[in-house]
């Protein structure tokens, strides 16, 4: 079994700036909408009166009396655009206020601080101290110097080869470990953890996100027209997931059937999507 050789106490890459940058995206999208409907509200504000369980509506705009003209019900489609409009000028001025808020801390907020402190160092110094956040290349290569032992394969197996030289199962692995070489993404094949309950097990891959320093299971289950083999599948789809393994976050299943191939476009989405 693999030994964690990373402490705790290890800063893992900021991944916060990429959310924020999210986030104001989503809410300038969001501004952008409401103002557009601003513009087509109609004149004027809502007011309304409740008697016990009775609702009048008032439209007050600049010709009105001061409480208003009664609305009738047929005018409700009017009211409740009086509405949307109140609460859109209000929503409008919270979101400018985020945005702003936003855009100050995207200037001020400089996480790469704390990796130049280390990267300024004169090497003789680096080669004494621990830094905080390793850098990519140094964290790279303690994840791929991990030892483990892989799982032989049986006497008859077909050989498939990467195109690095490495022996895997199926042509479907084949073209997975080269588009994770295409992308320069690490992965250590069938190498073993621990799942409790069930002991030592091998997944296909395990793929480093080096910018989260995430690791990820990638399972390929390419006999899926088997109704064995994908009985089998399901109940290994179960044990990753109570064990804490959940499809889309830590674990990515990729599939395919004799009337279904895995494609390369597939890969590289499963790669551009979790990987990268």
């Amino acid at each position: 079994m693999v030994k964690n050789i990373y402490k705790e106490t290890e800063l893992r890459p900021d991944t916060l700036l990429k959310q924020i940058r999210a986030r104001k995206m989503e809410l300038e999208q969001v501004l952008l909408e409401k103002e557009k409907s601003i513009m087509k509200a109609p004149e004027g504000e809502l007011r309304f009166v409740q008697k016990g369980k009775a609702v009048q509506y008032h439209h007050k705009h600049a010709h009105s009396v001061p409480e208003g003209v009664y609305l009738k019900r047929k005018q409700n489609s009017l009211a409740a655009a009086l509405a949307q409009k109140d609460y859109d000028s209000k929503l409008i001025r919270e979101l400018k206020a985020e945005i702003k808020v936003l855009d100050k801390l995207l200037i001020d907020y400089q996480p790469e601080k704390i990796d130049d402190i280390f990267q300024g160092l004169h090497d003789v110094r680096k080669s004494l101290i621990r830094p905080a956040i390793l850098p990519d290349k140094d964290y790279i290569n303690r994840w791929l110097n991990v030892e483990y032992e892989k799982k032989p394969f049986d006497e008859n197996a077909p050989d498939y080869f990467t195109a690095n030289g490495e022996r895997v199962r199926s042509k479907s692995e084949v073209l997975i470990a080269d588009a994770l070489r295409r992308h320069n993404v690490p992965y250590r094949y069938e190498c073993p953890i621990h799942i409790p309950g069930h002991g030592i097990v091998h997944p296909d891959f395990l793929c480093l996100n080096v910018r989260e320093r995430k690791v990820y299971i990638w399972e390929h289950n390419g006999m899926m027209s088997d109704p064995d083999y994908a009985s089998y599948a399901i109940k290994r789809i179960d044990m990753y997931s109570l064990a804490g393994y959940t499809p889309g976050d830590s674990l990515i299943l990729s599939f395919e059937s004799v009337s279904h191939p895995l494609s390369s476009r597939m890969i590289d989405w499963f790669i551009k999507k979790y990987l990268l």
